[in-house]
């Protein structure tokens, strides 16, 4: 099977499709991945294949900075449907590539597999005349009665909640489509037709298989969802071959108080002065040390190197399991590593769907209640670190949680959906 693979968005987004092409090409497939460039070397570290598209996620971050609930989401609606011409040409080029990336136009795909953030993938499976497979880490398109969308940014009643998803689409979709139409009608050759930007439907008009990257045991499958709807379970990926911890990484971690992990996504930290304020507070009167990942500058000097130790990164399943509670922003990619590596957490939402999964986690009894952002300081903080420490119930909940999902195998999940979505089409590589 030849695979496309499509997706823009932070880390968390991309390093998801990552791992999906290294275990295609695994198990002899071929996939190339098409996404920001600055996850070049992400892809290369792992062997997948890669066609860069034109566009820096740091600055749309930086858009975003101090914004939430509605604000937040029609900013980046925008940001995103502004720069969508820029991708337009990498899309192109990867829908020409040979499925290794070897440049052999024609070779085509026999799926493309895509994020739907912007409706790119759709045009491309139709323009190679293959099925699409539309893939959420988050549960936004496919209807159901039981939760509305999570992209819709505040709380509804109940009634509202299947009619939330065509109406959050619709909300989320309109920008970019005029470049995005002109795109394929000049380049693709393709024809207009009715609901031509929904990603759930076919050129032919049939249903789209739909991925979702998530656990059963986080969030269950909806009762009324249609067949086309899948929850594979995570997609984890693990450190790149031949990774080792820092030594002053190893160290910090190897005595001491206990270590408590602190992070809030790879886009840019909002309020640094403040979060920095709370987090000293918080670890001190916890009697904890942390970890922080940021590329912020401002948080490497605010925090104290007596209790911090500030890294750009660490590999998630490496560094998660040696920590005793988790403390994040609630992003889809670090709740999964996260619930994956068994431990409490402690979620303080910056964006839209953070909020569910935070909701979705205290009812599961590893996460306190969590605050709104508004509330961020040091006495609050304490009080959540100093409740999850102690709380063995809690700690004993997220590691039995944790041993669930591991038993999973949501790649192979994937692989298998994939490979019937492709059909007849599908070889492997001797």
């Amino acid at each position: 099977m030849r695979a496309l693979l499509l997706t823009v968005g932070s880390r968390g987004d991309v390093q998801s499709f990552v791992a999906l092409g290294s275990r295609l090409r695994a198990e002899g497939h071929d996939a190339v991945l098409a996404a920001p460039a600055m996850f070049g070397d992400l892809a290369a570290a792992y062997s997948v294949p890669f066609v860069p598209l034109d566009l820096d996620m740091s600055e749309v971050g930086a858009v975003l900075a101090g914004r939430h609930g509605l604000r937040q989401l029609m900013t980046f609606c925008q940001s995103m449907g502004r720069r969508a011409a820029g991708m337009l040409p990498g899309a192109t080029e990867a829908a020409g590539l040979g499925a290794a990336g070897l440049g052999a136009a024609g070779l085509g795909a026999d799926v493309v597999v895509h994020h739907p953030v912007l409706p790119i993938g759709q045009h491309l499976a139709e323009y190679l005349g293959v099925p699409a497979v539309v893939v959420q880490p988050i549960p936004v398109l496919v209807p159901t009665a039981e939760f509305p969308s999570l992209v819709w940014p505040c709380r509804i009643p109940r009634i509202l909640n299947r009619p939330s998803y065509p109406a959050a689409g619709h909300l989320t979709g309109r920008w970019g489509r005029r470049d995005i139409g002109r795109w394929r009608r000049d380049v693709l050759a393709l024809p207009s037709r009715h609901r031509q930007h929904d990603p759930l439907l076919a050129a032919d008009g049939t249903p789209v298989t739909v991925l979702h990257s998530f656990s059963r045991h986080v969030l269950p499958r909806p009762a009324d969802w249609p067949a086309y709807a899948h929850v594979t379970g995570y997609w984890p990926l693990a450190a790149e071959p031949g990774w080792s911890p820092p030594r002053r990484l190893a160290e910090f971690l190897g005595h001491g108080d206990p270590v408590v992990y602190l992070g809030f996504g790879s886009l840019p930290t909002p309020e640094a002065e403040r979060l920095a304020a709370a987090m000293v507070m918080a670890i001190s009167q916890a009697g904890a040390r942390a970890v922080v990942t940021s590329l912020s500058p401002e948080l490497r000097r605010l925090l104290p190197a007596s209790r911090f130790l500030v890294i750009r990164s660490a590999p998630h399943d490496w560094l998660f399991p040696r920590v005793h509670a988790i403390v994040h922003h609630g992003g889809a990619g670090t709740t999964a590593a996260a619930v994956l590596a068994g431990r409490p957490q402690i979620i303080w939402p910056f964006g839209v769907d953070q909020r569910f999964w935070a909701r979705r986690l205290t009812s599961l009894g590893v996460a306190p209640q969590a605050l709104p952002v508004r509330a961020l300081d040091g006495r609050t903080l304490a009080a959540a670190v100093n409740r999850v420490l102690g709380a063995r119930e809690m700690a004993s909940r997220a590691a039995e949680l944790g041993a669930c999902v591991r038993a999973e195998d949501g790649l192979g999940q994937a692989v298998a959906r994939l490979t019937e979505a492709a059909g007849a089409r599908v070889t492997v590589r001797a």
